[in-house]
């Protein structure tokens, strides 16, 4: 096969695992409008705060404790199946499973403390912690991120796809069930768990069709022999467990900060102007999980000049998606921020311009994390991300003693503009060297 072959055959998988992924959140960004939408006008401004507090409680915890599995099997799992060894391949999801197992059960203990402070400080009535507490306990247990990472390995994104848009589905159900019956945040609280839940089932069951047999109880019972068997496993999944930290968990806290600083209103402010913003960051989020696989195969196989044709090609793709984003976002922020939330809304459309531009440089370097990752430079990625953590929370403590609430829209626009720049020159740095580095 020739090089000009290979490196179109990297590009074309990634743009067809990135359609499947988009197919699937077409769907569910459709209904995450309406569902947000019935979530805002229901729960007011004071409810929906209480809500945006309890939710964001519950993901920076899952992120503290998460390994993000799913990596880690893409990393480590590409080299078994090109030597077809299926016993190895299932210690491996073996012990992801117990990473992620594991954090579960460790951050049930974080959230029991957690929301025992922050109750308090946040004004949350007893009934409310409570409620609070069971949907941390859910979110966390709702394990499937080594079955997504599996899906992956074997380019099942379609299948993937389809059960992810389980969430956006129940979610939607679930909404129209508590506008019905319980309009109250606990009620919400319930749809939104139920819809992990059931996600976490379909995720698994997913896996259990496309592998069949393939991951048999009395190997995946033996994981504990997988970091004899991948060399520097502990390394990258810590390496990614703090990634996962200062990056998801942290953008989280920036909700929990400004809920603490100006109240539960503003948070929900903040929550739903971030959420729509998000539209720009599921696209990033999507082509960065669908171009790891192929830059670690291409790692895998010494493949240098292709991995520096697809980030310069997906860097290319990146930069005119965001443009057509950014676009959209100036011309029908501000109506979709109406049809959603209603007139009352309309003061978080500042939040929603700063961050939707953070979003659209996030997008930008899309492909550089995964690149980073893919190519054994895992402690990069997560100096960059240390970076951007500091720059961002120093930002938060200049700003919105100011300008309250619109400092922390800023404070994460300035955070990805440093991210960006930090990452790209990382990544030059990585795929300019004649080798590859050694695995972390």
């Amino acid at each position: 096969m020739t090089t000009v072959a290979r490196e179109d055959g990297l590009l074309s998988r990634t743009l067809a695992n990135l359609a499947w992924l988009l197919a699937g959140k077409g769907v569910g960004a459709v209904l995450s409008l309406i569902y947000l939408g019935l979530a805002v006008r229901t729960l007011k401004s004071q409810g929906f705060g209480q809500f945006t507090l309890v939710f964001g409680t519950a993901q920076a915890i899952a992120a503290v404790v998460s390994f993000q599995t799913w990596q880690i099997v893409i990393r480590y799992g590409v080299n078994h199946i090109a030597t077809r060894d299926t016993g190895a391949l299932a210690r491996l999801a073996g012990f992801c499973i117990g990473l992620d197992v594991g954090s579960a059960v460790a951050g049930c203990f974080i959230a029991w403390g957690g929301v025992a402070l922050l109750g308090p400080l946040l004004g949350w009535p007893e009934g409310l912690s409570h409620a609070a507490l069971a949907f941390c306990f859910v979110m966390l247990l709702s394990v499937r991120s080594t079955a997504v990472g599996l899906l992956r390995l074997h380019d099942r994104f379609g299948v993937g796809a389809m059960a992810d848009a389980v969430t956006p589905v129940a979610r939607f159900i679930g909404a129209l069930a508590a506008v019905l019956w319980d309009r109250t945040v606990t009620g919400f609280l319930l749809a939104w768990a139920i819809a992990d839940i059931i996600t976490a089932i379909a995720y698994w069951v997913c896996v259990a069709k496309v592998m069949p047999g393939a991951l048999p109880v009395a190997q995946l019972r033996q994981g504990w022999r997988a970091p004899v068997e991948n060399p520097g496993i502990w390394r990258f999944a810590w390496l990614t467990n703090l990634n996962s930290i200062i990056g998801t968990g942290c953008n989280n806290m920036v909700v929990i900060v400004v809920g603490l600083a100006t109240g539960a209103a503003d948070a929900g402010h903040y929550r739903l102007a971030y959420q729509l913003s998000q539209a720009l960051v599921r696209v990033s989020e999507m082509f960065s999980r669908a171009v790891l696989p192929e830059l670690a195969r291409a790692h895998a196989s010494q493949a240098l000049d292709s991995i520096r044709m697809l980030l310069r090609k997906s860097t290319g793709l990146a930069l005119g998606a965001t443009l057509a984003l950014a676009l959209a976002l100036a011309a029908f922020g501000r109506p979709v921020l109406h049809l959603v939330a209603g007139h009352d809304y309309l003061a978080a459309f500042p939040l929603l311009v700063a961050l939707g531009i953070a979003a659209s440089l996030d997008l930008i370097g899309v492909s550089f994390e995964p690149a980073l990752l893919a190519t054994g430079h895992a402690g990069q990625a997560l100096k960059v991300r240390l970076v951007r953590t500091f720059i961002l929370f120093a930002a938060l403590g200049l700003l919105m003693p100011r300008i309250g609430i619109k400092g922390a829209a800023w404070s994460m626009l300035i955070s990805s503009a440093v991210g960006l720049a930090l990452s790209g020159l990382a990544v030059w740095r990585a795929i300019a060297k004649k080798k590859p580095a050694r695995p972390q």
